[in-house]
């Protein structure tokens, strides 16, 4: 899985309780439709923007940064999460490669010193004396 990290700006005019459930919504479209687990919600608050917005001429904004993992194909539902939503001024979805390398890393490290966790899965098959198998069975004269 790929390590996203989302940044979005919510106008910072609506009640607290509005941009608390803002939050929750785009923590319920990356697990459900975007397939993703989200690792760390960091709400940064209320911080002045880098330029004057000419639209709505907000100076300020509400800022949430979201770490989360996906595969990365279902992205566009968040995409459209954003569009239709008002509340919503400005996001960024940016793929956290620098994460990921670091996490391939420590799992090569923990492989060369013989530490890596290793998962074992055993199929078992039952066999019926009646069953015929599977294979043709070849008998000798």
């Amino acid at each position: 899985m790929r390590i996203y990290e989302l940044m979005y700006i919510t106008d910072p005019r609506i009640p607290e309780e509005a941009r608390e459930a803002g939050v929750e919504k785009v923590k319920k479209v990356i697990e459900e439709k975007v397939g993703g687990t989200i690792e760390k919600i960091d709400r940064w608050g209320v911080r002045k923007l880098a330029y004057k917005l000419p639209k709505s001429k907000l100076t300020e904004g509400d800022y949430t940064v979201i770490l989360f993992r996906s595969e990365g194909t279902s992205l566009s539902s968040l995409e459209n999460l954003f569009q239709v939503t008002p509340e919503f001024i400005r996001k960024q979805v940016v793929r956290r490669e620098d994460i990921e390398k670091l996490e391939r890393a420590e799992m090569l490290k923990k492989r060369r010193e013989g530490t890596a966790e290793v998962e074992e899965t055993v199929e078992v098959v039952e066999v019926t004396e009646n069953e015929e198998p599977e294979f043709e069975v070849e008998k000798s004269e």
